[in-house]
């Protein structure tokens, strides 16, 4: 009997400290939490946020997202290793799709009385798909002699070019002809 007294003594005090140190923490983590907020106040009022009228950089991503979520234009990709050894290169359509990218959410919430607060799920971009978080697996569509249009997959480092590139001297692409780019950027003047 005497021995499961000093279990369950033991096993109390164990919980005390226990408690102890989860309230002492929570208290800190707030000291730290109104410190940051208190800091964030003070830039907020002294250096607040800029507003712009206009964003070049989002307009430019606009035109791009535009044209490579609605238009098939003709491209050139280069697949290489790591290394910079070349695998395979040639005319192709549009810019490579991550290989991981979803067509639905691979998120979902998960709820629990434990959770106080909502759960943060992805959301999908406007063309629909939920994007890549990291791969180096990449579709992409070359063009066969034929003119058939053939899904690669590849693993290796992939570039895309709006225009023909061959290889220089030195080793690197560069552009084979003058041709128009088959992608372009309109900046806005101000």
């Amino acid at each position: 009997m005497r021995k499961l007294g000093c279990t369950r003594l033991l096993g109390s005090g164990t919980m005390v400290m226990i408690l102890g140190l989860v309230v002492g923490c929570g208290s800190r983590e707030s000291r730290d939490r109104e410190i940051v907020n208190r800091q964030q106040e003070h830039y907020a009022k002294v250096q607040p946020l800029p507003f712009y009228d206009y964003s070049t950089p989002r307009d430019i991503l606009l035109q791009i997202y535009n044209v490579v979520t609605q238009e098939s234009r003709s491209t050139y990709t280069v697949i290489e290793t790591i290394t910079g050894q070349t695998k395979y290169h040639g005319p192709s359509v549009g810019y490579g799709i991550p290989a991981d990218v979803q067509l639905t959410n691979p998120l979902q919430p998960a709820f629990s009385v434990a959770l106080s607060q909502g759960e943060i799920i992805e959301q999908a971009e406007p063309n629909g798909l939920f994007s890549s978080k990291n791969t180096d697996g990449t579709w992409v569509l070359f063009v066969d002699s034929n003119g058939d249009i053939t899904p690669v997959y590849t693993e290796h480092k992939v570039t895309t070019y709006p225009f023909v590139v061959k290889k220089d001297e030195s080793g690197g692409w560069v552009r084979a002809d003058n041709q128009k780019a088959s992608l372009t950027i309109k900046i806005r003047e101000k």
